[in-house]
């Protein structure tokens, strides 16, 4: 089926008649007749049972509108980015941990956007989506935690910061309840939080996602000192972490900005030894980098050195 057929097809099936579909697609009801029968003699198999004036879908349509309502999606997204492009429109394509696209992103988005040429996409996902996304130019530029690069891609680092913990903001929690019990000397006048007491006096470290950067991280320094630790609860949302740090089920070391949306609801502290996070902004390799994926990239480093 090539795309006209999809359309047409797709159409149909949605309308639940030829001349809805005609009516839809702007077009004449033997066109679409026409159109349908030269599919169905392709395809050898019959779409839609005619019955008193109607169509039936039949079963093997059926089973084909998953699959051409993504191509039509896909159509419909192609063609309005093409319209945008006739008209002059700089479309930027950007892809995000969905902490940073809610956190850091929405100021230089705005800034951007103040261009009325420009037009972005946001898209949130994980590390590892977003990356292969690039490789597929699905994306323009991503904004990702973790300093290595992948391979196809390349990229800068734009932050170089420090992992902090949140701890629950009473001082101390029963046991009993299913809570883990916080040391008060870990809660009470100090900034930073050592993290071999924090391992060390049995505290409940939440755990992160070993395929996550920051995961990655959190996990070596803790085994580092305790190899045999073992995380009871491990989540792939720095979000959910924290929550779950609300809910009195122990600690959790998470970024800066994950941590500045609980401020007033746990303790943060900084982390003894430091474990660095870092912001990496990266680009497909073999793809030219557009005037307003570079745009983009100064207004975040601005923004970046703006918060520390």
């Amino acid at each position: 089926m090539n795309l006209r057929q999809i359309e047409v097809f797709y159409a149909i099936m949605k309308a639940g008649s030829i001349s809805g579909a005609a009516k839809q697609l702007h077009v004449s009801q033997p066109n679409v007749t026409r159109v349908l029968a030269h599919t169905e003699q392709q395809l050898g198999f019959p779409l839609f049972h005619r019955h008193k004036g109607r169509l039936i879908a039949t079963d093997s349509a059926l089973r084909l509108l998953p699959e051409a309502e993504k191509v039509y999606l896909q159509l419909g997204s192609l063609q309005s980015l093409t319209s945008k492009l006739q008209k002059g429109h700089q479309h930027l394509r950007i892809g995000a941990p969905p902490v940073l696209a809610s956190t850091l992103l929405p100021p230089v988005i705005k800034k951007l956007c103040q261009n009325p040429a420009v037009s972005v996409d946001l898209s949130t996902d994980n590390r590892g989506a977003l990356c292969q996304a690039l490789l597929q130019n699905e994306i323009d530029v991503v904004v990702s935690f973790g300093r290595d690069i992948p391979p196809g891609n390349c990229g800068t680092v734009i932050l170089e910061s420090e992992m902090v913990a949140l701890l629950p903001a009473t001082a101390a929690m029963s046991v009993s309840n299913g809570s883990v019990s916080v040391s008060s000397a870990l809660m009470e006048g100090e900034s930073s939080v050592s993290l071999d007491e924090l391992v060390l006096h049995g505290e409940r470290i939440i755990g992160l996602d070993s395929r996550d950067p920051l995961g990655i991280q959190i996990s070596q320094a803790i085994k580092h000192i305790a190899p045999d630790y073992h995380h009871q609860v491990t989540v792939r949302s720095y979000m959910a972490a924290a929550k779950l740090v609300c809910e009195g089920m122990g600690t959790a070391i998470v970024d800066p900005w994950t941590a500045s949306y609980f401020t007033e609801k746990l303790i943060t502290r900084t982390l003894s030894p430091a474990i660095p996070v870092s912001l990496t902004c990266l680009v497909a390799e073999h793809t030219p980098i557009s005037d307003t994926a570079r745009q983009f990239q100064l207004f975040l480093s601005q923004q970046t050195q703006s918060t520390q």
